[in-house]
């Protein structure tokens, strides 16, 4: 192996390294999107009226307006679906006289 041939190698393996480096330390921003809705949504942790020991997670999907209440059920492991509502028909609503 001549001078020349072990340069080459030697810059290639250092361009290669710097390019680990540069996409190792520079990630893609994260996204977690449900595959087969192709939403945009929001996920917000608050308390819940009325439960003063547990808290709620609101998934609210930015497209269509609808919001869902999520939380977590401690005695049996299971995810429990509260209530939802669909907030862009709440403020396009007139509301009512009293």
């Amino acid at each position: 192996m001549n001078r020349r041939s072990l340069a080459g190698l030697i810059l290639i393996n250092a361009v290669l390294l710097a390019s680990l480096v540069v996409a190792a330390f520079s990630p893609e921003p994260a996204s977690a999107q449900f595959g087969g809705g192709g939403g945009e949504y929001l996920m917000i942790a608050g308390n819940v009226t009325g439960r003063d020991a547990q808290a709620a997670v609101y998934v609210i999907d930015m497209r269509s307006g609808r919001v869902a209440a999520i939380m977590f059920n401690g005695s049996n492991g299971n995810l429990e679906f509260v209530a939802g509502r669909n907030v862009s028909e709440d403020t396009t609503r007139p509301a009512k006289s009293r």
